[in-house]
């Protein structure tokens, strides 16, 4: 049976004749306005164009091998702009998104219709040639996923869809597992499909977008590392997911779907070897001895890098289970974003004032500089927890977040601030921008805290023992001071006390918690 894909309607009397011609195309691709958004605008035009009106496979295929390698450096010049955006979006990244968005979209609409085409031919063509239309126009589709990762919005169903549908012919046809070259590596339908499982496994709503690259680059790797088989007797559902290949959803745990699997339709994606392989490569990294063919990037040398690994074991490994049942509530919260408004509002709306060094002492009495006050934003309560809230920003706040800060919030039935962190965030319909977060402590204390006898203090929070949870006390501060065995000096109040740095807890993109002990 044929794909029915997602298409747009060809029109039998265009009013404009699409080029073709690959010498003709190169051209108009020379000619392309240097400014990114006006070339994304006239490269979408033309191939609307191409994908609403009838044009031989062949001669759309080439066209759109011409189209692509230009797209992909487009694309990329534009996701600068909104991959290093805040949340909610500027209008600027908006349109930059929606830019990389429409280029992919009729990429990909190109590739299925030259694959319909192929298929509906008397005499279709190779096995090859049809497996490599149906890699690109999964490819495109995963391309434009990304944009709606790193924008925090949702992949469609149709997307999904697609994504199934093609997968499904090619392995009927038994073209999953042709060897292609593409982009000068060999690849196949079979491994550009766990990527795609790989990446919504993981799941990007959770991450920044700096993060997703590691995460893409990681899947792209050592993908090779799981597997896709028909539905069986299982002795351990850990790392094993279903995907029902007839429906527009992504895969799901097992255990979460065992009572309603198909074996005509539906496939297991098993995650176990390379949650393993995960492991491994974190082992790997915290002694320190790194194998030459471990295929592992230089990136690996990264602090963030061991972050990312432990987080992909719990994506791959063990399907996440919610602890806390959540509540619908319907309140507001005041949000401070970052580790200095967390540590003004804490520490009763004033700012940290540094003690005197010997270093000052000698310098000539400066007069203190005013800062002004930090401002919270209002945030619609959508549903809690006992350890975490998730928030609906109002139209009327200005606020500014990104995967991974450090949050202060205080509800309004409540007197003290508790320290969160924003673990997602999704884009939903009529500008609303809705977050998670994961409360790390009810309460804190502001202090500051520096490198023995190095620079000048910062504001830190000292987060209290919490022994009912086996909890020791941890302190936060900005990304850089974290070292094995560091020893810091702690101001509390003007009373200076030494600290060593005994474990790290956790690090974000905006933040480090860890463990200390008194000297």
């Amino acid at each position: 049976m044929l794909p029915n894909l997602t298409v747009p309607a060809l029109d039998d009397k265009p009013l404009i004749n699409a080029e073709t011609r690959p010498q003709k195309i190169l051209d108009f691709l020379a000619r392309l306005p240097s400014a990114p958004l006006e070339a994304a605008s006239a490269l979408h035009d033309e191939m609307e164009i191409l994908n609403r009106q009838k044009v031989s496979a062949e001669q759309r295929f080439k066209a759109l091998e011409i189209y692509r390698e230009h797209i992909t450096r487009l694309a990329d010049n534009l996701a600068n702009t909104y991959c290093n955006a805040s949340l909610p979006l500027s209008k600027e990244a908006k349109t930059y998104a929606a830019a990389a968005e429409s280029l992919w979209l009729e990429l990909s609409y190109g590739y299925k219709l030259a694959l319909t085409d192929q298929l509906n031919q008397l005499f279709s063509p190779s096995d090859k040639s049809i497996a490599l239309t149906i890699y690109r126009a999964m490819e495109s589709l995963r391309q434009l996923s990304m944009v709606y990762y790193e924008t925090y919005f949702s992949v469609s169903g149709s997307i999904w869809r697609d994504w199934h549908q093609l997968y499904f012919h090619a392995a009927q046809e038994s073209l999953h597992e042709i060897e292609l070259q593409t982009d000068e590596q060999s690849t196949s339908i079979n491994l550009l499909y766990k990527q795609i499982l790989l990446m919504s496994l993981a799941d990007p709503q959770h991450m920044a977008p700096q993060d997703m690259e590691l995460v893409a680059d990681y899947i792209a790797r050592f993908a090779n590392h799981t597997q896709l088989q028909g539905l069986g007797v299982l002795e351990n559902p850990a790392g094993i997911f279903v995907i029902a290949l007839d429906s527009d959803k992504p895969p799901v745990p097992y255990v979460k779907n065992v009572e309603q699997t198909d074996d005509s339709t539906d496939i297991l994606f098993i995650t176990v070897d390379l949650a393993r392989l995960v492991h491994q490569h974190l082992q790997m990294l915290q002694s320190g001895n790194i194998s030459r063919n471990s295929g592992l990037p230089e990136a690996v040398l990264d602090s963030k890098y061991q972050d990312m690994l432990v987080y992909l074991i719990k994506h791959w490994g063990v399907s996440p289970k919610r602890i806390y049942k959540r509540s619908n509530k319907n309140s507001r919260s005041q949000l401070g974003v970052g580790l200095i408004a967390a540590h003004y509002f804490i520490n009763n709306e004033q700012h940290y004032q540094a003690p005197e060094s010997a270093e000052d002492s000698s310098l000539m009495e400066r007069a203190p500089v005013a800062k002004p006050p930090i401002q919270a934003s209002n945030w619609q309560v959508i549903n809690v927890s006992a350890n975490g809230t998730a928030l609906r920003k109002l139209p009327s706040m200005s606020a500014q977040v990104r995967i991974g800060d450090l949050l202060s919030i205080r509800s309004d039935t409540e007197k003290n601030w508790s320290v969160a962190v924003l673990r997602w965030a999704t884009n939903g319909e009529q500008d609303h921008l809705d977050i998670g977060t994961q409360q790390i402590s009810p309460s804190a204390k502001a202090a500051g805290a520096r490198v023995v006898n190095s620079g000048m203090y910062e504001p830190v929070l000292i987060l209290p023992a919490m022994p009912a949870i086996n909890q020791p006390a941890s302190i936060i501060t900005r990304c850089g001071m974290y070292a094995p065995a560091r020893v810091l000096e702690l101001d509390k109040n003007g009373n200076i006390s030494r600290i060593m740095i005994t474990k790290l807890v956790e690090r974000t993109r905006s933040f480090e918690r860890f463990q200390f002990s008194v000297l």
